[in-house]
């Protein structure tokens, strides 16, 4: 799915501190750095969310380089001014402008207000410009933090949509078939990041904002997308995004094979995806974009409430897998357990059936994007129809078999064999779903090294450094300084000490 990132307004970050270490170079480059950033967002806002170049605005610009090469690297970009900048070199600059902050090479001339539009709160969305200002550094790490998971989140959908239904092509080779397979392991790679990183900002940045300003004083002020609860909503929900492309890769293959062979449903061929498993792999995804909705649904300590968009993804993508995930639950009993099981996987598909018809008749112009208008529409409402098509397919054959009647010749040649079997209730089927099994998880996120160091970061004065090691040595050795001469051996000396044997010694002031 596409999600607007929020997007910052102008400010001079040297302007917000007193540099007493001698900052003011790095400084300029976080100042620069933060505004190729906020021109990069405001290119995609103009181009739409759909027809932004998401990856300029996550590019992997340094991390991974030593710091001495990062170092180099900031100065001659700084130096080109290149068009390409993005929340990846803000972000070091950030964390390094924090620990300096916390560590007094910087003062703070007073609480620095810092201004985002933000896109899903309803209560940013009542004003005209949805800007939110709030004081804090803490503020413009979570927001920052937000905008690169949600550009992280864009850049995989939009990789996504370039492929198209890739696997439903009759044209297709083997060869670009597995290198499309590779985009989507790419594009589910991002997802897993973005999760990992909005978990981060739940657990770790927005708590310690909390603490740092007062509960009591965002309560009121801040967006709901920044409190704890909608920032993890969001990470389910990146994840459950992953769990599905690697379900489509999954089944990418097997469906290649069944739309230029024949018409795909049963019987199943032998290299296609265990149906158990498939149906494990739904109910994950059902339980992630579950607690996703629970969480964004009653934001606590926070104004406004999440965009109703938003929430209609959720639930109707909560429902689309709960009904896969019924699908392959039949199609399971169908395929694997004889003709005793052909009446669980009537009621399996059945319970299906009803389910993505649901779906449909609640809303027929659903848009599965956010401000993606009736494009984002078509391509839940398509993805629904092909469903509905494929679960009548394998119901119709297995209540063909289930209502089947023929004769026994092991037996009595003369016996007629009756294999219906009954039809179990959608209370009777709920009470044996299995647990869910996941695909893939959240990537942890690890913060990146601090572009600069604190200048207090040793132990010891800062205006007076400690002599060199050398030094100190040959000054002990002249037995001043030190309140003792060089250390004598038993080969040199007499062993009464280490004292000189004239006037005075050791007696320094």
């Amino acid at each position: 799915m596409l999600i607007p990132p929020p997007i910052p307004s102008s400010l001079s970050l040297p302007s917000t501190v007193q540099d007493i270490r001698g900052h003011a170079t790095q400084l300029s480059d976080a100042n620069s750095f933060r505004a190729t950033m906020r021109s990069q967002l405001k290119v995609a806002h103009k181009l739409g969310v759909h027809n932004a170049d998401w990856s300029a605005c996550v590019k992997r610009a340094m991390w991974g380089q030593p710091q001495r090469q990062r170092e180099t690297t900031v100065l001659m970009r700084c130096c080109t001014i290149p068009a390409r900048q993005a929340t990846t070199d803000y972000l070091p600059y950030l964390y390094a402008i924090l620990a300096c902050i916390e560590a007094d090479d910087l003062l703070l001339k007073a609480d620095p207000v810092f201004t985002w539009r933000m896109t899903l709160s309803t209560q940013s969305l009542k004003k005209s410009n949805q800007r939110v200002a709030l004081p804090s550094y803490h503020y413009e790490l979570a927001s920052t933090l937000l905008c690169h998971a949600l550009c992280l989140s864009n850049n995989s959908a939009s990789l996504v949509a370039s492929l198209g239904s890739y696997e439903l092509s009759n044209t297709l080779s083997k060869t670009d078939l597995n290198r499309h397979d590779q985009v989507i392991q790419k594009a589910a790679d991002m997802l897993c990041r973005a999760a990992g990183l909005l978990a981060h900002l739940s657990e770790v940045v927005i708590p310690r904002w909390e603490i740092a300003v007062g509960l009591d004083n965002l309560s009121k002020s801040r967006p709901v997308e920044l409190t704890k609860e909608v920032t993890m909503g969001l990470a389910k929900l990146c994840e459950a995004d992953a769990n599905l492309l690697a379900i489509r890769r999954l089944l990418s293959r097997s469906l290649s094979v069944a739309h230029s062979t024949t018409t795909p449903g049963p019987p199943l061929s032998s290299t296609h995806p265990s149906p158990s498993l498939l149906a494990k792999l739904h109910l994950h995804v059902y339980q992630l974009y579950d607690t996703a909705r629970s969480l964004i649904k009653a934001p606590n300590n926070s104004s406004g409430e999440v965009s109703q968009a938003l929430r209609t993804y959720l639930s109707q993508g909560r429902a689309l897998a709960l009904a896969l995930s019924w699908k392959w639950l039949g199609v399971d009993c169908g395929e694997s357990g004889g003709r005793e099981r052909c009446g669980d996987a009537v009621g399996w598909l059945g319970m299906s059936r009803k389910e993505l018809e649901e779906i449909q008749s609640v809303n027929k112009s659903l848009r599965g994007v956010i401000k993606r208008g009736k494009e984002g529409g078509k391509v839940r409402k398509g993805k629904v129809g092909e469903e509905v098509e494929s679960v009548a397919r394998f119901l119709n054959a297995y209540k063909k078999v289930n209502d089947s009647v023929s004769s026994v010749p092991e037996q009595d040649p003369g016996q007629v064999g009756v294999h219906f079997m009954p039809v179990p209730s959608p209370s009777t089927l709920q009470l044996r779903v299995p647990a869910g099994r996941a695909a893939l998880s959240a990537k942890v996120f690890t913060p990146p090294s601090p572009a600069f160091k604190s200048r207090s970061a040793y132990n010891g004065p800062m205006d007076v450094p400690p002599p060199p090691r050398a030094l100190e040595m040959e000054l002990g050795e002249l037995g001043i300084g030190t309140g003792g001469g060089a250390v004598s051996s038993d080969e040199d000396g007499d062993g009464e000490g280490t004292e000189g044997d004239y006037f005075g010694a050791g007696q320094y002031f």
